[in-house]
């Protein structure tokens, strides 16, 4: 006889003499009772401990009897009209109370079911918690990456795990369990809080993508963009470095090259574009570098107030900007000579 037949018969003859010992009660009663007792050997048929279930869980009438005082049910062979009840005697021996007696039953051994699924949890939380405080959410979900390495984090993450399954097995001491348990709490509430953060940055940050401005886009008012901004002005120099004025640029079509109107300056002062005219009085926008005199009406730019022309700068400097230095021209030699 294999060992798994044995344990089966053990377990439904236990079953048996617990069911003779309930033969007085209700089927109803005593299905619910039968039932819970049914699941509770398949759960123990999986431990590795081969005790006798009668050394395990005592004898099938001490069973029964703690079934009847755990579901309020006169004990057997009780006889004589029952007498006045207090309204908590009434609340245990109601059907609600059996019922709800035996789910909290059924909840306790899911727990238990499920621990090695939250041995597996803790390995991780372990790992993930401590990389998820430095708020690199992208970077370490699903795989922590302490010190950066997603590598080191899945080796941290296994040896972990592993660790923790262990111990999760082992029968430890009351207090070491204690200790263990509300580690266990702490874990999962630094966890939680975490996890709201990583939801609150990520859905600010998914709003933030959705309402952000796209790149500026040229228009009639500044037409031409750099990756700084819009371009308002070109300073042409020679080769060597002299600045040069009235130059004309075209693009690669041919077409004048235009910039937008500079509309800020250090000194506040209003200004206005001064064009060189052609000699059909028609003003040349593409003639470079572009030249700005004061407004005669001497507005303030910062508080739209009049500003005396002394308050101003009259001239505008050049911007200081590093010019290449290019080699001497080499002079070819004279074939004549």
């Amino acid at each position: 006889m294999t060992a798994a037949v044995r344990v089966g018969r053990e377990a439904q003859d236990y079953l048996s003499a617990v069911e003779q010992e309930l033969a007085d009660l209700p089927a109803e009663d005593r299905s619910a009772l039968l039932e819970d007792l049914a699941q509770h050997l398949e759960a123990l048929t999986t431990e590795d401990d081969d005790r006798p279930l009668a050394v395990r869980l005592g004898a099938p009438a001490a069973y029964a009897a703690d079934l009847r005082a755990a579901a309020g049910l006169p004990a057997r062979g009780a006889t004589g009209e029952p007498g006045p009840r207090s309204p908590l005697d009434a609340v245990l021996a109601s059907a609600a109370y059996r019922r709800a007696l035996l789910a909290l039953r059924g909840g306790r051994r899911l727990l238990v079911e499920l621990r090695p699924a939250w041995w597996v949890l803790r390995g991780y939380l372990v790992v993930l918690v401590p990389c998820l405080l430095d708020r690199h959410y992208v970077k370490d979900i699903p795989v922590p990456a302490p010190m950066g390495s997603h590598l080191l984090g899945a080796v941290l993450v296994v040896v972990a795990v592993a660790a923790s399954v262990l111990l999760g097995r082992r029968t430890l001491p009351k207090v070491l369990g204690t200790v263990v348990v509300a580690s266990g709490v702490l874990l999962l509430l630094a966890a939680a809080v975490l996890a709201n953060d990583v939801r609150s940055d990520l859905r600010n940050e998914l709003f933030a993508n959705a309402w952000a401005s796209g790149p500026p886009v040229p228009d009639e008012a500044y037409p031409l963009y750099s990756r700084s901004g819009p371009v308002t002005n070109v300073f042409p120099y020679a080769a060597d470095g002299t600045p040069l004025e009235g130059v004309l640029l075209y693009d690669q079509d041919g077409r004048p090259l235009h910039v937008g109107f500079q509309q800020w300056w250090a000194d506040q002062c209003a200004r206005v574009l001064e064009q060189p005219l052609a000699a059909d009085g028609v003003p040349v926008p593409n003639s470079y570098p572009q030249s700005y005199v004061l407004d005669p009406a001497g507005v303030d730019l910062s508080r739209s107030i009049p500003r005396p022309p002394s308050s101003c700068e009259t001239d505008v400097a050049r911007p200081a900007v590093p010019l290449p230095t290019f080699p001497a021209a080499s002079v070819a030699p004279d074939p004549g000579n």
